[in-house]
């Protein structure tokens, strides 16, 4: 099974060096998911818009996907 690495981006960069193996991409989309999710519910309370990003690498380094969650907040 192919080992994926998770890099994070929410005002920090995070570099995986470690990395997860996965059975496919799929899996390792999910995961990108989870670790959106973590970092929301992280983030600073108050914050008015807020960026997390995740980059999938592979085993070679390739970013082979790159996911971003974007949360803003308008009054209405």
């Amino acid at each position: 099974m192919p080992r994926y690495f998770f890099d994070t981006f929410d005002g920090t960069v995070i570099h995986d060096d470690e990395g997860r193996v996965l059975p496919d991409l799929t899996s390792a989309r999910l995961e990108a998911r989870h670790l959106l999710r973590d970092l929301l519910l992280d983030a600073a309370p108050g914050c008015d818009e807020s960026r997390f990003r995740a980059d999938i690498r592979d085993e070679t380094g390739r970013v082979v996907v790159t996911a971003t969650l974007v949360l803003a907040y308008a009054s209405v």
